[in-house]
């Protein structure tokens, strides 16, 4: 499973009571209709139970199966407003399932589970992404007509502040030949916006603005604008906003996960 989170999503699991009868959600789109069906539980913090995918095309099945618990603590349970959606993925086939799922747990995550269709095995493969604690946008930004999941990075996740107030640089993925993508940087507009907002969050408040600092440093390196950031850090170090500690960690940080040259 690859792990790789801008927007910040408040995610609610959907749960019941104790045996209340199968839900079912669906989502359709052209000739495909994909229906999630699961039960309820609370046990063991599992808000599903059984939870099983059916894919129809023109009425007709072309997949159903139960959906895979890997990287879930019991269950992997929808959550947010759609659990269910189709798409075009690759821009033109529009036969492209993907669903949101909550991990439950100590360590509880977004999942995005796409299905595509596979000539080779006629049926529908899964690839998994993680996306941490704040989830995922599906969203099309360009060029291509094709939607993308819009994140954040999670590796900054409690690293530079308290877990409350962390701050994600914006992270853009793409669907293409059956994996995710990082295309962050074929939307500098975006990180522009992202950029600016964390910065502005840093400058009303330095003592507890440590994780802004950090995701606007993260989205001024993926502009290419690595001198911008060392000059601001320094003049905060020298203005003691910022230890020479943290400055540090933050550099080595960012040169570690490929955000400077």
């Amino acid at each position: 499973m690859r792990r790789t989170i801008l927007f910040v999503l408040t995610v609610l699991v959907l749960a019941a009571p104790a045996g209340a009868a199968a839900k079912r959600v669906t989502a359709s789109a052209g000739g495909l209709t994909a229906t999630l069906t699961y039960g309820n539980g609370a046990q063991h913090n599992a808000s599903t139970t059984a939870a099983q995918l059916l894919i129809t095309r023109n009425g007709r099945r072309v997949y159903e199966q139960p959906v895979p618990a890997t990287g879930c603590f019991q269950v992997c349970a929808p959550v947010g407003n759609h659990p269910v959606q189709v798409a075009s993925l690759y821009g033109s086939d529009g036969e492209d399932v993907i669903l949101t799922l909550w991990t439950g747990g100590a360590n509880c995550c977004v999942l995005a589970d796409v299905y595509v269709p596979s000539s080779a095995v006629h049926s529908y493969v899964l690839d998994q992404q993680n996306f941490g604690e704040n989830g995922f946008v599906l969203r099309d930004i360009g060029p291509h007509h094709r939607p993308e999941f819009i994140s954040g990075d999670p590796g900054f996740y409690c690293r530079f502040s308290n877990c409350a107030e962390s701050a994600l640089p914006v992270q853009v993925f793409e669907f293409n030949a059956e994996q995710f993508i990082n295309v962050t940087r074929k939307h500098p507009a975006l990180i522009r916006v992202d950029a600016a907002h964390w910065l502005r969050l840093y400058q009303r408040n330095p003592q507890r603005g440590l994780g802004a600092i950090a995701a606007w440093a993260g989205d001024e390196d993926n502009l290419g604008q690595e001198a911008t950031v060392r000059r601001l850090l320094a003049r905060q170090q020298a203005e003691h906003h910022l230890t020479r500690k943290f400055v540090t960690a933050l550099q080595q940080f960012l040169s570690s996960g490929n955000y400077t040259s």
